[in-house]
């Protein structure tokens, strides 16, 4: 702030003879140049994400669906049953009586129905989890988890493989011998 001010008194010294109206001259364009920066601050920290975020979450509930999971800004986990403009449908939980309308801007995150049908046969009912709690743990984490998992399967599909293999020879093995 210090080189401001005085980079913008030597301006204006050397500019003006007359030192009462250079140190006012200087003061307004400190001020104004706050007002500016400070402004600018505000947009690009606090405006401009805000408009982002605002953005983004008009686009998810325009788009959702009977089916999709949702989590609602209280914390439930639910599944849209029905969209009436504004207003949607939540079932709660295993009890298929427990339907709840709510407004769209009660929802804070969406898991779509038919983004889990793609995971794959190979992936164990285990890690393919039916629990809304893992649909919600982030994508990064939850891309990790399927690839550990598929990881795991084709492990256990190599071993019983060798498995079979042994047994097979061990049978010839044991013909052999007979």
């Amino acid at each position: 702030m210090d080189y401001l001010n005085l980079l913008l008194s030597c301006y204006s010294t050397s500019t003006s003879t007359d030192s009462s109206s250079s140190s006012s001259g200087s003061s307004w364009w400190v001020i104004v140049l706050y007002v500016v920066v400070f402004g600018a601050f505000i947009y690009f920290i606090m405006i401009r994400p805000q408009r982002r975020q605002k953005k983004m979450q008009d686009e998810t509930m325009s788009t959702l669906e009977p089916g999709d999971s949702v989590l609602t800004t209280s914390g439930f986990y639910g599944t849209i049953v029905a969209i009436n403009g504004d207003t949607v449908i939540v079932e709660f939980g295993n009890n298929k009586n427990c339907r709840i309308p709510m407004s769209k801007q009660a929802i804070s995150q969406v898991e779509k129905a038919n983004a889990g049908s793609s995971a794959g046969a190979s992936v164990s009912s285990s890690s393919s989890s039916s629990e809304p709690k893992k649909k919600f743990l982030g994508r990064k984490k939850a891309d990790q988890e399927e690839a550990q998992a598929q990881a795991e399967a084709e492990e256990a599909k190599k071993e019983a493989a060798e498995a079979e293999a042994e047994t097979v020879d061990t049978a010839e093995e044991n013909t052999e011998e007979k």
